[in-house]
């Protein structure tokens, strides 16, 4: 399994409006950023209610990996997306920090869906 799965998983859980998938894709005491010059949200709980504004209507996401550079059980990845809904288009490029967990899942560890 690679980092890029996350992004896979990530696209699924939000066309199939999962909240909890999409939780379960961060580490428990991930970080994510919410948008351009909003404070940081930290642990998965914080991090499924930030996310719920992702699930007010049907969407979907488009998410390529631009760069992934990998150490051991950490992996920083670049990203660029795209978020289809009905109220329009959203797109961005984002940095992350995953890790591989003992299970051999990737998950965020931070993740700043508008950081580069």
């Amino acid at each position: 399994m690679t980092p890029e799965v996350v992004h896979e998983r990530f696209a699924q859980y939000l066309k199939d409006q999962d909240l909890d998938g999409l939780g379960s894709l961060f580490d428990e005491d991930a970080m994510f950023v919410p948008g351009p010059g909003q404070k940081p949200v930290y642990g998965r709980e914080g991090i499924k209610e930030a996310l719920k504004v992702y699930l007010d209507s049907p969407s979907t996401i488009e998410v390529g990996a631009t760069s992934v550079h990998q150490n051991g059980d950490l992996a920083m990845v670049q990203a660029s997306w795209r978020i289809t809904s009905e109220s329009g288009t959203v797109e961005g490029k984002a940095l992350e920090v995953m890790r591989r967990t003992s299970e051999g899942d990737w998950v965020y560890i931070i993740d700043n869906p508008y950081g580069v």
